[in-house]
């Protein structure tokens, strides 16, 4: 479900659609309010999803101590790409630390089983849209800051194909580069994306090297695409992964080398933090139904549902609820092996889509959101993955041989839509993620005191990546882990899944969660950003 969901970039597409909306009534807007400022805790049956079929390690699904730990260094509320990709900077960056003697204990806690929101329930994409990602950022922030978030995402391909390669145990996460196509199925987007091409190319050329604009019936024609559907295609190179397995790789990696020091709480919710001033090395205690965890920091990686422990971020995080399907292809789809992504891009919305490698070749398809009885406005603020629309999964079960056309489809080669799922992406008002540590008053918790050795203990936020987080979420996490280990300033290694330099130097500003921009922040901001 991440698919192309980012800021201004396809949520220029498709929440123009959507917000567009709510102001025709007033009914709707107050609906969505009280919706969005009333956070719940996962709901404990979600639907199944498919990337969570067949476990690779299924030892980790429900993983556990047989108690609960009583202390830890660092506790990560949150096991999906953002819990992780924290975890692992500071395992991998803590022993470079001078000040670091061992490692740290750390410990993750999962409302339900591992990996089992966003990450584990979204589009498997590696990608979002340049030439849509710098036109909106351009008039917000400027040419120079536009191109540093554009670079951002960019990167995280790059990042995760390295780390990839590098470790043996990731290579069952399918993560690869694929050839992806845009393709327009109205006139006037079309004509608006190719001056944004333009824009960039003239801005930022090298942000825009490998971008192609195909035009025309033949083009629509070769890259498979029914020519009655199809207005053009820009085409560029963006990744691909299977996210819930790259994630608990990952894990099982790092508590195969840091038995000692890390564990992973499953089916063990956060349900309250507290500040302990008695315990001013660990001031933090994480109240849970197995007991309590007291910590030196605490990070929030629970994305759209970061609100229930943050009261400050009530109305400021929230969810939409997004469908996906698996789908067999067929008789007649082109073999692939994995190597192409799309996403269709209409008068109102937008879907996505990926082929798995190898043998099954399914597509991974979702979108469908203004399909909703409301238009989409009824999919935010909706707390619950264990449900979904009647109107958006119809949809989504014809969308494939339609937009394919009959001779690119064939004959359905089985049962076509083999599942069916949905889960919730978190959206900021402003549509970026809230990043590093949280000021009390966003908390609404007392700053502990710093301990003797003159270190501050705090609280930390990854999350809000507006269903991106295959090019937000990994980066936004180390950049966290990094903060914890050393700190802004240090200049650190290079490393597999980790730049090297300031982290000022990679991370936008506009990322860091200050309590201005929280105070600012408005779900009706939302219109006229769009």
């Amino acid at each position: 479900m991440g698919g192309v969901f980012s800021s201004i970039k396809h949520v220029y597409v498709d929440l123009s659609a959507v917000i567009s909306e709510i102001s025709q009534t007033k009914q709707s807007f107050d609906a969505l309010v009280s919706r969005v400022s009333t956070s719940i805790l996962p709901v404990p049956n979600p639907s199944k999803s498919f990337w969570q079929e067949d476990p690779p390690f299924p030892n980790l699904v429900d993983v556990q101590s047989p108690n609960l730990p009583a202390t830890a260094d660092v506790v990560i509320i949150g096991s999906g790409i953002s819990g992780a990709s924290v975890a692992y900077a500071l395992f991998k960056q803590s022993h470079k630390n001078a000040n670091s003697a061992s490692p740290p204990k750390v410990v993750v806690l999962e409302a339900r089983s591992l990996c089992s929101g966003a990450t584990g329930r979204n589009g498997g994409h590696i990608k979002f849209s340049p030439y849509l990602e710098y036109a909106g950022l351009k008039a917000r922030f400027g040419a120079k800051n536009a191109k540093k978030l554009v670079a951002f995402q960019i990167r995280h391909l790059a990042v995760l194909l390295d780390l990839v390669h590098k470790s043996e145990k990731l290579e069952i996460s399918e993560v690869r580069e694929v050839q992806t196509v845009d393709t327009f199925t109205d006139e006037k987007k079309w004509n608006d994306a190719k001056r944004m091409v333009q824009d960039l190319r003239q801005d930022a050329p090298d942000l825009a090297e490998d971008i192609v604009v195909h035009e025309g019936i033949e083009a629509c024609e070769e890259l498979q695409i029914d020519p009655q559907h199809c207005y053009g295609i820009i085409a560029y190179k963006a990744g691909a992964l299977w996210p819930y397995r790259f994630v608990t790789a990952l894990y099982e990696s790092l508590l195969s080398a840091y038995s000692s020091t890390f564990s992973i709480e499953t089916n063990t919710p956060a349900t309250e933090v507290r500040v302990n001033s008695d315990d001013p090395r660990r001031p933090f205690t994480i109240h849970t139904p197995r007991g309590k965890i007291t910590a030196t920091h605490v990070v929030h990686a629970t994305d759209a549902f970061a609100a229930n422990l943050l009261p400050g971020l009530k109305g400021k995080i929230f969810p939409m609820r997004g469908h996906m399907t698996a789908q067999e292809p067929g008789t007649l789809f082109p073999k692939l092996d994995g190597s192409r992504s799309w996403s269709l891009i209409h008068k109102r919305g937008f879907d996505y889509i990926t082929q798995r490698p190898g043998a099954g070749g399914e597509l991974m398809a979702g979108g469908g959101v203004v399909q909703s009885p409301e238009k989409g406005v009824d999919e935010f603020g909706i707390w619950r993955d264990d449900k979904s629309s009647y109107s958006i999964a119809a949809y989504l079960h014809g969308l494939l041989p339609t937009i394919f056309g009959a001779h690119n489809w064939g004959a359905d080669n089985g049962t076509r839509v083999k599942m069916a799922w949905t889960g919730c992406m978190g959206f900021t008002p402003d549509l970026l993620p809230y990043v590093g540590i949280l000021d009390p008053k966003i908390t609404q918790r007392k700053a502990p005191s710093p301990t003797k050795e003159g270190k501050q203990p705090a609280e930390w936020i990854s999350a809000g990546f507006q269903g991106e987080g295959m090019v937000l979420a990994w980066l936004s996490g180390i950049a966290v882990g990094l903060m914890l280990v050393g700190g802004e300033n240090e200049v650190f290694e290079e490393a597999p899944g980790i730049p090297g330099g300031k982290i000022s130097e990679w991370l936008p500003q506009e990322f860091v969660c200050s309590k201005r921009r929280v105070n600012g922040a408005s779900v009706s901001d939302l219109a006229m950003l769009l």
